[in-house]
């Protein structure tokens, strides 16, 4: 998923544990490395002003980050598995793009109780159980390597993503209390660099070790990082683990972060993006798999270069974005967020059209730099429009609206290119990608009166 593909704890900012760990790292010579507080004349510790500085300065959040790179490094090679193994037992653009629908679905109901699980229960404890779940379903997934086994891989890949749903909440919900709320760009990029890294490592070397060895060894892999990760978060105990509400139903908890979601009118603009945006958005990696498998023919790990260059060209523009969000006003944010949308939308457009394969790369290239910037813009807003107690529930629904818009693009659009081709398909998406962008520029003026609001709200929660 998009950034799309995470407020802070007020008890944890002045307790003696953050000031020592949210330093600022100085290199002494080429051995040595000395981390020493960020203090401003008022003897205040500054916020991080780049990612390295937040990642370096502030262990826990550095470990569950850690955690969250080595799953998703496994996920990309099993995702590159997956699909390599459904083309080649079936050879149908739509049971691929079945796959990503089977995938994304969850997310409209694990994703949303998980949202009310995490304002219920020990975050850091949903976590846990959640990898370990995911390990053995990982693991799971090497009895479909079977033409007549091959039905496994949706229910497989439906236990997998709505476990994962659970997770994200969860860490959505936890996460961003290891940072302040002037550092919220650089958290959001931190948690997005992951996936765009390991689309440029783990797209390429899941190709690899789907056309050397096979994808097993891929689905292996994937298991072994979701322990690791879980060993990773098992050594974080502080941060908001807990929502500190007091405890209610869970359909009453429900309808309360709904409500919540409903009458803050910059969370309900974000979640009507993310519902007609995702649309399209959903689609593109089904386009995406056939441009690679079917047009140019890249073989069983062709989807590993077009993540590469996803990864590498996104991950590029996310650092340098992000250093530069973190000083913008709530209202740039905003217009960055119409931008992104409208413009991943108008390139995507030009993906159907008859290039070859560098100009096709490139085209992804630019959908991965306009995609990026939309992430910690967007995060950095909900954030700080949504307080402690509502945050699981929150970024869980927001993250339904978008998987459940994914979801259904992915499905429709297998069906449409096996039906219509490739060229039409890519302008539809893009199309449906495009519009809300621009719906959303026009709104720009009214949001930000919203915003500085919620901000104000935020601020004394």
């Amino acid at each position: 998923m998009r950034g799309r593909t995470a407020l802070f704890g007020p008890h944890l900012w002045g307790s003696n544990s953050w000031n020592e760990n949210h330093c600022q790292v100085l290199i002494c010579g080429r051995a040595a490395m000395r981390i020493i507080p960020t203090v401003n004349r008022e003897g205040q510790v500054e916020p991080a002003r780049t990612l390295r500085e937040l990642l370096a300065g502030n262990r826990d959040l550095r470990r569950l980050w850690l955690g969250n790179l080595v799953s998703v490094c496994g996920g990309w090679s099993s995702a590159v598995a997956v699909f390599a193994m459904v083309y080649d037992h079936s050879g149908a653009g739509m049971a691929a793009g079945l796959t990503l629908a089977v995938r994304y679905l969850p997310g409209a109901l694990a994703g949303v109780w998980g949202g009310v699980l995490a304002d219920r229960a020990d975050r850091r404890t949903v976590m846990l159980v959640t990898d370990v779940a995911m390990a053995v379903l990982a693991a799971a997934f090497l009895v479909a390597d079977e033409p007549g086994r091959l039905w496994l891989v949706y229910p497989l890949t439906f236990a997998s993503a709505a476990a994962g749903f659970v997770f994200q909440a969860a860490r959505n919900a936890w996460m961003p209390s290891l940072a302040r709320p002037e550092e919220y760009p650089l958290y959001s990029a931190a948690v997005q660099v992951n996936s765009l890294a390991l689309q440029a490592v783990g797209g390429v070397a899941g190709g690899v070790v789907v056309g050397v060895v096979g994808w097993r060894w891929a689905f292996v892999v994937n298991a072994v990082t979701f322990l690791g990760s879980a060993w990773l978060t098992w050594s974080v105990r502080t941060g908001d683990r807990y929502a500190g509400g007091p405890p209610t139903g869970w359909w009453r908890s429900l309808r309360a972060g709904l409500a919540v979601a409903a009458r803050t009118r910059v969370v309900a603009a974000l979640l009507l993006l993310e519902a007609f945006f995702c649309l399209g958005l959903g689609g593109t990696i089904t386009g995406m798999t056939y441009l690679a498998l079917r047009v140019y023919e890249l073989g069983d790990g062709g989807t590993g270069w077009f993540y590469a260059v996803q990864g590498t060209v996104g991950g590029v523009v996310l650092v340098v974005a992000a250093a530069r969000l973190r000083t913008l006003p709530a209202r740039v944010h905003l217009r960055v967020i119409g931008v992104s949308c409208l413009a991943e939308g108008l390139v995507t457009m030009l993906l159907g059209l008859p290039v070859g394969i560098a100009a096709a790369l490139a085209l992804w290239g630019l959908v991965a730099a306009a995609e990026v910037v939309y992430g910690p813009a967007a995060m950095t807003t909900l954030l700080n429009a949504t307080a402690n107690d509502n945050r699981g529930r929150v970024t869980a629904l927001w993250s339904a609206t978008a998987t459940l818009g994914l979801g259904v693009s992915a499905a429709a659009t297998g069906g449409l290119i096996d039906t219509a081709g490739i060229g039409p398909a890519f302008a539809g998406l893009g199309l449906l990608m495009a519009v809300p962008g621009a719906v959303w520029l026009a709104m720009v003026p009214r949001l930000a009166r919203s915003v500085e609001g919620s901000r104000a709200v935020s601020a004394r929660t």
